[in-house]
């Protein structure tokens, strides 16, 4: 199989529901093979939905604390929701757009839905990985230049609710 179409399958696999694929030509097996994304919720793994198609992830994550059911029941603060932004593909990422040049975002900035965040290149292309959501970053849990895995969380955000 030449690279071109290589690609191309890769493309069409990161983009579609599938989670699992195997292909033989000519007498080659290979196998792609997506993570299944989950969300703990009160212990329990719940499956995430799929990647969309520009394959960027947002997986939500809550904590919750379990009360007994004789304890008495107070008004708490309710947990703030952390979000991550994933990782669509596997490669390495870049935070600015080259070398020498200011990162896409620091701590603390704000970005609307749309804007990139960092770069994942993954054999030679340059994939910007964009904010799905109107968000302020809260933490980059990846260095520039680090490999990256599909689905591996990049950036802490807090989401922006909208009016």
């Amino acid at each position: 199989m030449d690279l071109d179409k290589l690609q191309e399958l890769i493309r069409i696999f990161e983009a579609s529901d599938l989670s699992e694929i195997e292909i033989e030509e000519s007498g080659r097996r290979m196998r792609l093979k997506k993570p299944r994304p989950v969300m703990s919720y009160a212990g329990q793994m719940i499956p995430m939905q799929p990647a969309d198609a520009r394959g960027t992830q947002m997986v939500l994550h809550e904590s919750v604390t379990a009360v007994p059911a004789s304890a008495p029941v107070r008004a708490e603060k309710e947990p703030e929701k952390v979000i991550t932004i994933d990782s669509p593909m596997v490669g390495v990422l870049y935070v600015a757009p080259s070398p020498g040049e200011p990162p896409f975002v620091h701590p603390g900035d704000t970005v609307d839905e749309g804007q990139a965040v960092c770069i994942v290149e993954a054999m030679k292309l340059m994939n910007e990985v964009t904010a799905k959501y109107p968000c302020v970053i809260v933490k980059a849990l990846v260095e520039n230049g680090e490999p990256v895995e599909f689905g591996q969380p990049l950036f802490v955000v807090r989401p922006i609710e909208q009016v």
